[in-house]
């Protein structure tokens, strides 16, 4: 009962939200679209996507543009939601925030590294969240270098986190970035036993934990593949928790010799037997995937839980995803037909 009487308000919320949710004939409605306009001309008529394009020209938008817009609307459903939930839940929220704010950071060092421009959308999105969080946007949105941009998070625990960077040769964005991803989920990991408990921490754990050990087989795969590195560099990159996965499994597929070794690697582990036939190449799908299934499955068992709310953010997350490949497709070109083939496979597969 007290669950109940906890989330009641905001799952009710959150119910009306889903059913605001795009369906598969908007999606097919969108990938039939004869120009990025026209699309944006549609989104603009759905309640979802009318509020954050209004006013904007979508004749004058350009990618780049779009795609901060879209990912505004997950702020904008963030902000509701919030506004919902009592000071326990808004203490748990505002750790799941962690990662918008790293995706604003890795932004301002994107721009950096690769001469990108500010947008006019950019301050009407950090007008939206900077009451939620402590990072000075306006001053990282200034930011013209690694070292304004450091500036700029003094007195965050991001400073803290990537100042140690700023003292080593060759640093790329790459090492910014993964740097950042390793802080968030290093600490969001250790958070969740200190601000939740009983139901709530189970399934924070479960999403949480399932999600870094996938992460840590990719990130292993990749650095054998594409990067070679040695054994150690690659200890030093992967997220330092393990849920299901053991440290043999992990020393296993580091000390892999070929790719055959890798596969017999990742067979052997939790994952590997849970799903038939994974291999090397199929982890980003089983990804994807299985952290859907997770995030259903706890929201169909736990209607009135943490699991409403992390299940909304997820599947608003997909949704901005394959709205992205919906607006390529049209922007390329391709037929409706084959536009759809990858929304309906990230579906399957998320």
């Amino acid at each position: 009962m007290g669950e109940l009487m906890k989330y009641s308000a905001v799952a009710t919320k959150i119910r009306a939200m889903d059913s605001r949710l795009l369906t598969h004939s908007d999606f097919e409605k969108l990938a039939a679209m004869e120009s990025v306009p026209q699309a944006v001309a549609y989104l603009k008529k759905i309640p979802a996507y009318g509020a954050l394009f209004k006013g904007y020209d979508e004749t004058e938008l350009h990618r780049g543009q779009i795609e901060k817009l879209l990912v505004g609307t997950l702020y904008y459903d963030f902000s509701k939601i919030y506004r919902f939930c009592d000071k326990d839940q808004k203490k748990i929220l505002k750790l799941y925030f962690c990662k918008f704010e790293i995706a604003i950071i890795k932004r301002a060092f994107r721009r950096v590294f690769n001469h990108g421009d500010r947008t006019a959308e950019e301050k009407e999105l950090r007008g939206m969240i900077q009451r939620y969080t402590d990072v000075p946007l306006d001053r990282l949105a200034e930011a013209e270098t690694v070292p304004e941009i450091l500036e700029a998070l003094k007195g965050t625990d991001y400073y803290k986190v990537l100042e140690k960077l700023d003292h080593a040769e060759n640093m790329g964005l790459f090492d910014y970035e993964m740097t950042l991803d390793l802080y968030y989920f290093s600490t969001i990991w250790k958070q969740n036993s200190k601000l939740t408990k009983g139901k709530t921490q189970v399934l924070l754990t479960r999403s949480l934990g399932s999600q870094i050990d996938l992460l840590n087989m990719m990130w292993i795969y990749r650095t054998k593949k594409y990067y070679q590195m040695p054994e150690a560099s690659t200890y030093a990159l992967l997220i330092p928790v393990t849920y299901k996965l053991h440290d043999s499994d992990i020393r296993a597929m580091v000390s892999a010799a070929d790719n055959r070794a890798l596969e017999e690697a990742i067979q052997k582990t939790y994952y590997g037997r849970r799903f038939l036939k994974l291999d090397s190449q199929e982890l980003e799908t089983v990804y994807d995937r299985f952290l859907r299934k997770i995030y259903t499955e706890e929201k169909r068992a736990n209607p009135y839980s943490l699991a409403v709310i992390t299940g909304y953010l997820y599947d608003k997350e997909q949704e901005l995803d394959r709205l992205t490949t919906v607006l390529e497709g049209v922007r390329y070109g391709l037929p409706a037909a084959g536009t759809m083939k990858y929304v309906e496979r990230s579906k399957a597969e998320s």
